[in-house]
């Protein structure tokens, strides 16, 4: 059995093992909500765009007379679908633009975006047949 000498400072070398085991705990914990958070602005921004094409569609199928006036490409388009892009598009998605094809009666709305700190841009398509009544 170890004397009282033999132990002496034994307590603070288990404080510190102790304090180092808890600071990894707390930098994993801090890893993960920096991951979480990223994951969380990425699912925001899926579903604004989301919002924002079937907004644009339904403003199609309500105005399907003029449904060759939505084509809209990079800054060249309609009144509506410019405004669209600015107030909507551009206000709620970082470094956004928006691109709509106009092919006989189909529409295709494509949104994308580069969320701060990726390297890919995202984007977002939706794709809706407009017919006549």
């Amino acid at each position: 059995m170890p004397t009282k000498r033999q132990q002496k400072g034994l307590s603070l070398v288990e404080v510190l093992v102790a304090l180092t085991i808890f600071a990894f705990g707390v930098l994993g914990l801090l890893g993960m909500h920096a991951t979480a958070l990223a994951t969380f602005s990425d699912a925001k921004y899926r579903a604004d765009a989301a919002l924002l094409a079937d907004s644009l569609i339904n403003q199609i199928w309500i105005d399907r007379i003029n449904l060759p006036a939505y084509a809209y490409s990079g800054g060249s388009g309609g009144a509506a679908v410019s405004s669209w892009v600015a107030n909507g598009v551009m206000a709620a998605l970082p470094a956004a633009d928006a691109v709509v094809a106009v092919a006989g009666s189909q529409v295709t709305v494509t949104i994308t975006w580069l969320p701060p700190g990726a390297a890919q841009p995202r984007s977002h398509v939706a794709v809706a047949t407009i017919q006549e009544p």
